[in-house]
This record gives structure tokens, C-alpha cells and sequence, in this order.
């Protein structure tokens, strides 16, 4: 399945669930499908993606299925993010350095999830409409 870049724009790898395993980077065009994204939280590699059975994060070598009895939390411990996924993964990385100047950036709609993936998937997961709607 084909899964875009989190943080760079036009860019995607095929991903297969099974194995855990990113082919190479490629450019994609605007409007192909995707299944989900890919990056870093931190150290770590992240994939969040829509498999058969719904929405699913890969952390490291640990695939999780994010189903409702699945807690995904986003918080802030000065100087860093935690991201957690159930009892399973505890992600704590620096607090992007973009954050601190979103109240000067003048992109329309920019937000903070737009420069860290693991509050991306928290926000997503925290509505359940925008998660039914994801990567489908």
C-alpha cells in the first residue's frame, strides 16, 4: 500500500503491513490515494495507515491496532512531547522547534499537528468522525 510523507509534500513509499517494511521514497501526484502516513517521532519510525480492519499505527517493530479500547494521548512535559499508544509505546521527543513560531507564520491554516506526527495522529484519533474519514 502506498503511505505519504509526513513531512515532505508529493512524496510516498510503499508499505507493506505484513513485514513492517518502507520501500524507497518516490514522488507521487497530488491526487493519488494513499493509505496513511509515514516519519519520525523522535528516534523512532512511525507508520499510521487504514489496514482491513481499520486504522493502525506502526511504532518501531510493534504494529497496534487503534481500535476503541486503544488510548492514544498526545501531552506536553516541558522540554518534550510524550506520545502514548495504550500500554504498549511511550514516544517522548523534543517539542518541535516550529511551534515556536506558529503565531508568526503566515500560512493560511497552519497548525501544530502539521509539524509533529504524533500529535497528528492523537488529534485524528481524538474525533471520531475525522478518524472514519481517514485514509479512505
Amino acid at each position: 500500500m502506498l503511505i505519504a510523507d509526513f513531512d515532505v509534500y508529493g512524496r510516498a513509499a510503499e508499505f507493506d503491513p505484513a513485514t513492517g517494511r518502507l520501500g524507497p521514497a518516490r514522488a507521487v501526484d497530488a491526487g493519488q490515494r494513499t493509505h496513511g502516513h509515514y516519519g519520525r517521532v523522535g528516534r523512532t519510525g512511525v507508520v499510521f495507515y487504514r489496514g482491513a480492519d481499520g486504522l493502525r499505527i506502526r511504532v518501531g517493530e510493534c504494529d497496534i491496532r487503534l481500535d476503541a479500547a486503544t488510548t492514544v494521548r498526545h501531552r506536553i512535559v516541558e522540554p518534550e512531547c510524550v506520545l502514548t499508544v495504550g500500554r504498549i509505546a511511550e514516544l517522548r521527543y523534543p517539542v518541535p522547534p516550529q511551534w515556536y513560531g506558529l503565531a508568526e507564520d503566515l500560512t493560511p491554516f497552519v497548525e501544530a499537528e502539521d509539524f509533529d506526527l504524533g500529535l497528528f495522529v492523537a488529534n485524528v484519533l481524538a474525533d471520531p468522525d475525522r478518524a472514519d474519514r481517514s485514509y479512505r
